[in-house]
């Protein structure tokens, strides 16, 4: 299960941004670029891929922009995976 009312806000501010592949996975949903993990929604939580260094700045009480922000730079430099 995930929160549908954050997947639909989500969707909202990234489906002008990349072609996103969302898939269900894990019992919650998934956002993939490049077939790399975006960001993810499990139960009540959201897993955003910012990479270590972004992770270290975050500071409590900034908006979901600036996550979404920061896991769409952090995964556009990983290298392209090929589809199984």
């Amino acid at each position: 299960m995930y929160d549908h009312r954050l997947a639909t806000r989500l969707y909202e501010l990234t489906a002008t941004l990349f072609s996103l592949e969302e898939i269900r996975m894990f019992g919650g949903l998934a956002y993939m670029m490049n077939y790399h993990i975006y960001f993810a929604l499990w139960d009540d939580y959201l897993v955003i891929r910012i990479g270590n260094e972004s992770a270290s700045k975050l500071v409590e009480g900034d908006d979901l922009q600036n996550y979404i922000d920061m896991a769409m730079l952090s995964t556009c430099t990983l290298p392209q995976k090929i589809a199984k």
